[in-house]
């Protein structure tokens, strides 16, 4: 979701871009990078690959429209290096790293593919200046037709991944729900790709419901209902999709209550998907665990770009 921001903290990711771009002067050799406490401690993340830990910097990028803005995605220049130590201090969190080449930050990537237990870890969510998590007033998410373009630009490459993987898990009949489904977008993409499943859509703003029902209506059956609440909006579903569950949206502790909460209407053997446009915020392996879960995959690429970004893909173990 797009960010405000100074033009100061502007210059600063422009900058960084630069730098993370350059290819190092002495690979090998261990350096240290500063990230000041601020709100740019969201955009670090880790990278676990074949029982290594790599540290990076996720920037701003360019949309179609040349705008910049956050994105899901991270691009392997993000990468520092290898994580060697990360400290807090006064100047705020130093991470020690060892300096790599591009086409070795490359090969990360490819090997993150194809290792089953590679994840990508945001270990600080959004903060704001008293150090609690940020969280968007729900003034914030009731319909505008910018705030629907920004949210649907930005999941394009979450709709494409998921559609082109569930033809292939998907029996017709199976019922798919999606509990802040926001725009209605995804659910009604969900809808096209797989028409023999049956898609639910729900969420808790009046004004996205309504706007939902207008636009995709015919392909979804939507409903205004918070996820939040004791009694389950559905009584079960072959497929649950979680893109709420992230940064700016709720805070941690919420965001595995929700999960645990939400799980018990997914059928044993049935699939849970876990994503968003910022962070996902719970510990998923963890989880996974507590909530007799099969963790299948973490991370997803987009084939064109060669970036990576959370996708986590799970299945409910039989009684």
């Amino acid at each position: 979701m797009p960010e405000q921001m100074t033009r100061q903290r502007l210059q600063r990711e422009l900058g960084l871009e630069r730098i993370l771009r350059a290819e190092p002067v002495a690979p090998g050799s261990w350096e240290r990078f500063v990230e000041p406490s601020g709100a740019g401690l969201n955009h670090l993340f880790v990278l676990r690959c074949r029982g290594r830990d790599w540290v990076g910097r996720k920037t701003l990028q360019r949309d179609k429209r040349e705008r910049l803005r956050s994105d899901s995605r991270i691009a392997p220049w993000m990468l520092l290096g290898p994580l060697g130590q990360f400290h807090w201090g006064n100047g705020g969190l130093q991470l020690d790293y060892q300096a790599t080449r591009r086409v070795d930050k490359v090969r990360a990537f490819a090997d993150a593919l194809e290792d089953p237990d590679s994840e990508i870890h945001f270990p600080f969510p959004a903060l704001q200046s008293n150090g609690r998590e940020f969280v968007c007033p729900e003034s914030h998410w009731a319909f505008a037709d910018t705030l629907a373009r920004g949210l649907d630009d930005g999941e394009a490459h979450l709709r494409h991944h998921c559609s082109t993987l569930l033809r292939s898990w998907l029996k017709p009949g199976a019922v798919i729900h999606d509990p802040a489904c926001s725009t209605g977008t995804f659910i009604h993409h969900l809808a096209q790709a797989l028409p023999g499943s049956r898609c639910i859509g729900s969420d808790r703003s009046p004004s996205m419901i309504e706007a939902a029902r207008k636009r995709y209506g015919r392909s979804v059956d939507f409903r205004l209902a918070d996820a939040g609440d004791a009694k389950p909006v559905i009584e079960y579903c072959d497929l649950l999709v979680l893109r709420f569950l992230n940064a700016e949206v709720m805070t941690r502790a919420q965001a595995e209550q929700l999960l645990r909460r939400l799980v018990s209407t997914l059928v044993p053997g049935g699939r849970l998907i876990v994503f968003g446009h910022t962070p996902v915020l719970p510990a998923m392996r963890y989880l996974a665990q507590q909530c007799e879960l099969t963790l299948v995959s973490s991370l997803a690429s987009c084939s064109a770009t060669g970036q990576l970004f959370q996708f986590y893909v799970l299945t409910r173990d039989p009684p």
